[in-house]
């Protein structure tokens, strides 16, 4: 019987060889505590489904992996320096305020999730740039979980989730207030 690679190529991706059927489709709890905490600390991971890799270095669709489905990348970031957005056909720009991630047990905030937009064009402005269906959530973790830590770099590592937005499906028949009047004889 032939041995079956441990790693199976996914668009340019390695991942490790997983069943049948597999999703990974973990809870922003579950990917602060029990992946950006382990990677942040060297310690090993549940499952390596998650590569390195600098997001900020390649447009969206340029990323490796599958367009279709969510794709996820640690990033280490250098906090020293201001975090460079720009890609070869756009940029990325924070889209609203942060939202805190809380532990279900204990209720306690264990990190934030931020979310960016991906626009097409030159300039770091609206006015310069189209938005696109792309969004990335950026998970951070809490600065004060980095006491376990006597590097203190635990708040250097993100999780990057990147994704495309679904299309709103087109209003058919009576979507509009007008046909809707017409319709009732209103």
């Amino acid at each position: 019987m032939e041995k079956r690679q441990d790693l199976l190529s996914n668009g340019g991706l390695k991942v490790p060889n997983l069943p049948i059927g597999f999703r990974f489709c973990p809870t922003d709890e579950e990917l602060l505590v029990h992946y950006l905490k382990r990677r942040a600390l060297s310690l090993p991971l549940p499952a390596s489904v998650i590569p390195d890799f600098n997001v900020f270095h390649a447009d969206p669709w340029a990323l490796p992996g599958d367009l279709r489905e969510k794709r996820y990348f640690f990033w280490k970031r250098n906090c020293s320096s201001k975090i460079m957005a720009a890609t070869g056909s756009g940029f990325w720009k924070l889209l609203g305020k942060g939202k805190q991630i809380v532990a279900s047990g204990t209720n306690q905030v264990v990190g934030t999730r931020q979310r960016l937009g991906f626009y097409t064009g030159k300039g770091k402005h609206p006015p310069h740039g189209s938005r696109t269906r792309w969004v990335m959530h950026q998970f951070h973790l809490l600065e004060s979980t980095s006491s376990q830590n006597p590097i203190g770099q635990v708040g250097d590592w993100v999780v990057c989730l990147i994704f495309q937005r679904k299309r709103r499906p087109r209003s058919q028949g009576i979507g509009s207030k007008g046909q809707e009047r017409q319709q009732f004889g209103d």
